[in-house]
């Protein structure tokens, strides 16, 4: 069970860009060979610390702590790339304070695998039980589209941003619920700007869940985009999925509809601090999507970058 922080927060800084690294694919801990069979179309590899990690009971609770069967591979495979963070497990929402035992352990991590930006999901996976202990979700939650939930997210971006010096950058989620709690006037878009201008946090604009909310929640996805604080934007996730019971689902375990490609086309030329194009397949769905459609995708992207 994850332990909260009680650690102050700094105060929000500039925003800082990093330099581009081109084209960039998903490590998938179970099948790090994968790497080797793609390495000609990547410039970089994103890695998620907690797929590396297990619980374990110390002192007053459990802990993550890294498997070496784990994390020994993901060194090896990625060695000769640059890496990127992108975690899970950091709930930067959770009203009562984020997972330390996440920052913990990418505190690890930095000394292992220094990396030129890191990434988290903007919303929460625990929340505060009845006896105060974190309990967890099960699945990522969205936030609410509220100036309340503002106000916890910015300094806690702020604070990630200031302690491993790299740019720090959050991404937009996709969301179910037809009535997400919203502050008069606002939306996703809304949203997001107002975090990317009152912190220093870049975006991690994840193209696909953007789509599955526009297919969800019946809204042009291209004109959705276009609203979206480019200058932000420095990351860029890209995948595609499948509907069942009536919603688009995030899956991230097929190719990129055509819907997402256009996206991606309108965004290249416009957003002036994209640093990384990353197409993400679930590692679950790696064996049955195939190497060969990997490369395809990656393939496509590493054609739209270079035109860029």
């Amino acid at each position: 069970m994850a332990r909260e922080a009680t650690a102050a927060l700094s105060t929000p800084s500039g925003f800082r860009a990093p330099a581009p690294l081109g084209v960039g694919c998903s490590y998938p801990p179970s099948l790090p060979g994968v790497i080797d069979r793609v390495g000609d179309l990547v410039d970089f590899v994103e890695i998620s610390p907690d797929m590396l990690c297990r619980q374990v009971e110390t002192g007053p609770g459990p802990s993550m702590t890294f498997v070496e069967e784990l994390l020994g591979p993901a060194l090896a495979a990625t060695a000769g790339l640059p890496t990127v963070v992108h975690g899970l497990e950091l709930s930067i929402g959770t009203a009562s304070g984020w997972n330390q035992d996440y920052v913990d352990l990418l505190d690890r991590f930095a000394m292992l695998r220094p990396f030129p930006w890191h990434s988290e999901h903007l919303g929460f996976t625990m929340v505060a039980g009845a006896d105060g202990r974190p309990v967890q979700t099960g699945v990522p939650l969205p936030l609410p589209f509220t100036r309340q939930a503002l106000d916890v997210v910015v300094p806690r971006a702020a604070a990630m941003a200031a302690r491993y010096g790299v740019p720090f950058l959050l991404e937009n989620a996709a969301y179910y619920l037809r009535r997400l709690p919203a502050d008069p006037g606002w939306d996703e878009i809304s949203f997001l700007n107002a975090l990317t201008a009152e912190s220093s946090c870049g975006l991690l604009l994840d193209l696909y869940n953007l789509y599955c909310n526009s297919v969800n929640h019946h809204f042009d996805p291209l004109a959705a985009l276009q609203r979206v604080r480019l200058d932000r934007v420095v990351e860029v996730h890209v995948a595609g999925g499948f509907e069942e019971a009536g919603f688009r689902l995030d899956s991230h375990s097929d190719a990129m509809p055509p819907e997402v490609r256009e996206m991606v086309a309108w965004l290249l030329p416009r957003a002036p601090n994209l640093a990384g194009l990353v197409f993400e397949v679930q590692e679950p769905a790696l064996p049955a999507f195939g190497v060969d459609a990997l490369r395809a995708e990656l393939t496509w992207l590493r054609t739209a970058w270079d035109r860029r």
